[in-house]
C-alpha cells in the first residue's frame, strides 16, 4: 500500500515533534544529562554590575542571619536567593557571591574567588566544575565531603536545571548540629530555610561550568588535588583551620561513623597554650565568638578558629580591614578567636595597636607547620608575605608579655620548615 505525500509530511512532522518533546525531557530530566550552561560571569558582566548586586545582597544580610551569624550559612544564601524571584542571568550571579562551605561573602572586588574541582555525583561520576570560595580548604572538603545532584527551577518562564553542590540535611539530627552553626531552622528533621535536590539533599551552592570530567580536566587540577591531599587524608575529628571543620561536621550528622560523641576527648585541660601551660577559655560575653562548646579557641568541639583577641572600639574595624562584614562591631568589650589568615592580613595592612591579643587563650598548635599551613591563602584578599607578618606579629606581642622558651622554640621551628624567614625575638 502507498502513502500519499500529504501523509508523510504529516507522519514525519509528528515525529519531527514527538524527538524534539522528548529530548526536552531527557535535558531536562535525565540524571545522565549534564547541563553546564551557566553564566560566564568574569566575561559575560562587568564589575560596575557585579558589584551593584554584591552590595544589594549584603544589604540583606540581616534578613538572611538575623543573629548575624553566617557561620556554614551556604544553605540559606541559597534559599534567599531562590526566593528572590530573579531572572535566570542574576540567578547565576547572586549565586557566586558567598561561599556555600563557609557562608563567607565572595566580594567579586577581590582576585582570584573561584577555582575549578571535581565532586562525584550520586551516581559516582565524577563532575568537573566551578566553584566560587572564600579559601582554598573549602576545595577539599566538597571534593570529599559533598555531592552533586540536579536541581529544577522556573527562571524566565523555562524549567531550568543546574548541577548543584549538595549534603544530607543536618536537621535529620540537630543535636548532632555545631553550637557555633545557628543560621538553621530545624522542624521535623528538616532544615526550614533551605532548598532541596532532586534526591532530597541540602543545596548549600550552584555548581557552575559543570560536564563529566576527562582526563585532560583531572589533569588540570593536579596542584588543587595535590595541596588538599593532606587535609582530605585526615580524620574528620582531627581537621585543623578552616571554616571548612564546621561543614564537615554538618555533612556527616546524619552519617554513622561508628562514633560516640560522648566518648570524643573534650578535656581541655590536656591543651597547651602558646607558653606550654595550660590553655586558658577566650569566651566572654554570651554572643558567638568562634570558640568550641566549652569557649575555647581550640578548633576542638565545634570552634573554628585559634587566634583569641580583645575586640576594643579601636580595632573594631577588624572584620571590615579583612573584607568581611561588619561582625566585629557586635563585639566590642568582648574576645573573639579568629583565624590566622584575617589575622595575618589585619596586621600586614598594618592596622591595629599591637596588643590585640589573649596570649593565655592561644593554643601552641597555632604555630605548628600544619595549621599555618592552612592559612597561607585566606578569602582571596592576601598580600606578600602576610601569614610571617601574621605570626611574627602574635609571636612578638605574646613574647613581651612572657618571655617563654616554650614560645621561642616553637617559632623556630616554624621559621626553619618554611626556611628563609628571619626571627622577630
Amino acid at each position: 500500500m502507498k502513502l500519499n505525500k500529504k501523509n508523510i509530511i504529516k507522519s514525519s512532522i509528528f515525529i519531527i515533534i514527538f524527538l524534539s518533546f522528548l529530548c526536552l525531557i531527557i535535558y531536562n530530566f535525565s540524571d545522565k544529562c549534564i547541563e553546564g550552561f551557566t553564566l560566564d560571569i568574569e566575561n559575560d558582566t562587568d564589575m560596575t554590575e557585579r558589584s551593584e548586586k554584591y552590595e544589594k545582597l549584603m544589604n540583606d544580610f540581616n534578613t538572611i542571619f538575623p543573629d548575624r551569624n553566617r557561620n556554614s550559612g551556604g544553605p540559606q544564601f541559597f534559599k534567599h536567593i531562590v526566593d528572590m524571584n530573579l531572572n535566570k542571568h542574576d540567578f547565576e550571579l547572586y549565586n557566586s557571591f558567598y561561599c556555600g562551605v563557609s557562608g563567607s561573602p565572595v566580594d567579586p572586588k577581590r582576585n582570584n574567588v573561584f577555582d575549578y574541582v571535581i565532586v562525584k555525583d550520586l551516581k559516582g561520576n565524577d563532575i568537573y566544575g566551578k566553584y566560587y570560595r572564600c579559601c582554598w580548604p573549602c576545595l577539599c572538603d566538597i571534593m570529599k565531603y559533598a555531592k552533586v545532584d540536579k536541581y529544577d527551577i522556573e527562571l524566565d518562564g523555562n524549567i531550568v536545571t543546574y548541577d548543584v553542590l549538595t549534603i544530607e540535611d543536618p536537621c535529620c539530627d540537630e543535636s548532632k548540629i555545631p553550637k557555633s552553626v545557628t543560621s538553621y531552622k530545624c522542624e521535623n528533621n528538616k532544615t526550614q530555610n533551605g532548598v532541596y535536590s532532586r534526591n532530597g539533599r541540602l543545596i548549600f551552592a550552584l555548581f557552575y561550568d559543570t560536564k563529566i570530567a576527562t582526563d585532560e580536566d583531572k589533569s588540570s587540577i593536579s596542584d588543587v588535588l595535590e595541596r588538599c591531599k593532606q587535609r582530605m587524608n585526615t580524620d574528620p575529628d582531627k581537621l585543623q583551620g578552616g571554616m571548612g571543620d564546621i561543614f564537615v561536621k554538618l555533612s556527616l550528622a546524619c552519617k554513622d561513623n561508628d562514633k560516640n560523641d560522648d566518648n570524643k576527648d573534650k578535656n581541655h585541660n590536656t591543651l597547651k597554650n602558646i607558653y606550654g601551660e595550660p590553655l586558658k577559655p577566650c569566651k566572654t560575653g554570651t554572643k558567638p565568638g568562634s570558640w568550641d562548646n566549652e569557649g575555647y579557641c581550640s578548633e576542638k568541639g565545634d570552634g573554628v578558629h585559634q587566634i583569641c583577641m580583645n575586640v576594643t572600639k579601636e580595632r573594631s574595624d577588624f572584620s571590615i580591614e579583612t573584607g568581611q562584614s561588619n561582625w566585629s562591631e557586635d563585639r566590642v568589650g568582648n574576645n573573639h578567636c579568629m583565624c590566622l589568615g584575617a589575622w595575618a592580613l589585619y596586621k600586614k595592612k598594618g592596622k591595629g595597636d599591637n596588643n590585640e591579643l589573649v596570649c593565655d587563650s592561644i593554643p601552641d598548635m597555632s604555630l605548628n607547620p600544619e595549621y599555618v599551613g592552612n592559612w597561607n591563602t585566606w578569602n582571596g584578599n592576601e598580600l606578600d608575605d602576610q601569614i610571617i607578618d601574621g605570626v611574627d606579629s602574635m609571636v612578638q606581642q605574646c613574647y613581651n608579655k612572657k618571655n617563654s622558651e616554650y614560645l621561642k622554640e616553637k617559632y623556630d621551628n616554624l621559621r626553619n620548615s618554611y626556611g628563609n624567614w628571619q626571627s622577630i625575638i
